[in-house]
């Protein structure tokens, strides 16, 4: 399985993407997030968390919106 969070689109404003929770801990880990704006880094663009779904298996599904280009 490849990197899911390498993706290849042209995001813009307002899209949205699923990303799983150990995928958001790894991006913090090499320094890709701002914990003042709270504001992920993926693919080139900003993205912030919009919602969470917690599965009963302990997973958690993070939906991002991205907020600039």
């Amino acid at each position: 399985m490849g990197n899911p969070l390498n993706v290849l689109q042209p995001w813009k404003p307002g899209d949205t993407r699923d990303v799983r929770e150990h995928a958001l801990k790894q991006v913090r880990l090499e320094g890709k997030y701002d914990s003042y704006s709270q504001v992920y880094e993926l693919d080139g663009r900003r993205w912030k968390i919009q919602a969470q779904l917690s599965h009963p298996s302990g997973d958690t599904i993070y939906t991002l919106v991205c907020v600039n280009e």
